[in-house]
């Protein structure tokens, strides 16, 4: 993939270990279901979950949060977000008011049965049984965090109310969570895209904060859902703006 970035997770949700001198950020922490996943990672690089110094989330949604408190506990990581995602935390299985999607699911599914497929497969891996994360940093972006790979902040709310990107500038590298991915998981559309209204805060501003990203370096886009995008960040933010719903 790219020097020190490792790719977790399954065909569903991704989530990314930063490695540098050793330690490790893990750029969203998938589902519980993933834990042995990471720790067989860690192992064939020499390294352990007690090498996890920092979980940085780019939005409190359960498939990006599942391992949060299982390596704040055990691992001592610092858990990362953005203030104004910070309060659905203590509670991952509950959205507040707040943050809620623009459209229900429920009613999604009625008319789109298959589309069940991405919540069954969350529900089995273990996304209702995520617990709360009792202590967390915040940020509210345009900062560099001192955390192994030294990520940059960018905010880009709509998907929910506290969505960011992080960016490694010296390596060209955007983790965009899910406010740009390659795989819609309703549907199964490809390519970069905006996430739709039924797991969305605000899909009018999650368009407009694709502005935010026109102007960072980086040609390779690591997504909370689909394969990673190879190309000019330009390039997959002029896709996702044609994205329709």
């Amino acid at each position: 993939m790219t020097r020190g970035v490792y790719r977790l997770g399954d065909d569903a949700v991704s989530f990314y270990a930063l490695v540098e001198e050793g330690e490790v950020t893990l750029v969203d922490a998938g589902l519980p279901i993933h834990y042995r996943q990471l720790t067989e990672l860690l192992g064939g690089i020499g390294r352990s979950v007690q090498d996890v110094r920092a979980v940085l989330l780019t939005h409190a949604h359960l498939d990006h949060v599942g391992l949060a408190e299982r390596l704040r506990q055990e691992a001592g990581a610092i858990v990362w977000a953005h203030a104004r995602d910070v309060p659905a935390l203590a509670n991952p299985r509950r959205t507040p008011p707040e943050a809620k999607p623009e459209a229900n699911l429920g009613a999604y599914l009625l008319r789109h049965p298959t589309a069940l497929r991405a919540p069954l497969h969350m529900a089995r891996s273990g996304a209702l049984r995520t617990p709360g994360i009792t202590t967390a940093s915040s940020f509210s972006g345009g900062e560099t965090l001192d955390v192994p790979g030294r990520p940059h902040v960018v905010a880009v709310p709509g998907h929910t109310p506290g969505s960011v990107v992080f960016h490694l500038p010296s390596q060209g590298v955007v983790f965009t969570g899910d406010a740009l991915v390659t795989h819609d998981g309703l549907i199964g559309r490809t390519g970069p895209q905006l996430i739709g209204p039924v797991f969305s805060h605000d899909t009018t501003q999650a368009r407009v904060s694709l502005e935010n990203l026109v102007a960072l370096d980086a040609d390779l886009i690591l997504p909370g859902h689909g394969e990673p995008f190879r190309g000019p960040i330009t390039d997959a933010v002029q896709q996702a703006r044609l994205t329709s719903f």
